[in-house]
């Protein structure tokens, strides 16, 4: 999930029937309220703080976890946030930083892992962190599921919690430290329903009797984001307008693109 330019808490709103657009300092409703530890405060860096962080996750069944990249600013993405929301708290893990992130993985891997449109997050742990789920609940596949037409993050947090989220950037560079307060906020707000929605859509899916469908569904989804997926250079040069392109045309496009593609890879741009 992404960024956007101003503070997530100053803009987001709490609907209510007397007054929908009435605007909100990211009050959670009492049935939301978690328990924040020192450690959802700020971004863990050190091997202290992981540990710790290990020992919340090892209490819990289920855990919210969503990343962010850097695909936009460099030719060579990279995982450079992981956010992990449990009943503790949100919090916020920095990848770039000089810590061994194998107990991690290996401790998530144990648990049931919430996402929003799995695959992508997925691929992205797999090569930074050898990562694979044994159990995903995917609230996008759920959603869908459900007959839900909107079934992006911020739809569905207003259609369950009457919480209205501004549309997030993709331009943030989540490489770069350390990180605005605003996007700290963004970050933790991108888990931070993860775990609350899963629960009423699991509900809603066991009423509909689904919930079967929606676990295969699933697993079908932890299998393909485990298949790499090839670029296959001799259709990635035909960006938009290149079918009209014939002969030495056709050729120099060709040829310009592979240029450029070797270009952005020796400078790491995208």
């Amino acid at each position: 999930m992404t960024n956007d330019e101003g503070s997530a808490n100053d803009r987001m709103s709490k609907r209510t029937p007397q007054n929908p657009k009435r605007s909100s300092d990211f009050v959670i409703p009492s049935s939301l309220d978690i328990r924040h530890s020192s450690l959802s405060k700020s971004l863990i860096a050190s091997a202290a703080e992981l540990a710790d962080l290990l020992l919340f996750i090892e209490g819990n069944a289920r855990v919210a976890v969503d990343t962010e990249a850097d695909s936009l600013h460099c030719y060579r993405e990279k995982l450079c946030l992981l956010q992990v929301s449990l009943a503790e708290g949100d919090f916020l893990v920095d990848p770039l930083a000089d810590n061994d992130l194998a107990p991690l993985a290996d401790t998530l891997a144990r648990k049931e892992i919430v996402l929003h449109g799995a695959d992508y997050d997925l691929r992205l742990l797999r090569r930074a962190l050898n990562f694979q789920p044994a159990h995903l609940f995917d609230t996008v596949i759920a959603a869908r599921l459900l007959g839900i037409r909107e079934f992006s993050y911020a739809a569905l947090v207003e259609k369950y919690f009457g919480i209205e989220l501004a549309k997030g950037s993709q331009k943030a560079n989540w490489a770069l430290r350390p990180l605005s307060p605003k996007m700290e906020e963004y970050a933790r707000n991108d888990t931070h329903y993860l775990l609350p929605l899963a629960e009423k859509l699991e509900s809603q899916l066991i009423e509909c009797d689904r919930f079967e469908w929606f676990q295969q569904s699933c697993e079908r989804a932890i299998i393909s984001a485990a298949i790499d997926r090839e670029r296959d250079t001799e259709e990635a040069w035909r960006i938009r307008g290149s079918g009209l392109t014939r002969g030495r045309e056709a050729a120099i496009l060709r040829a310009l693109w592979h240029w450029r593609d070797r270009e952005a890879e020796r400078f790491d741009r995208p």
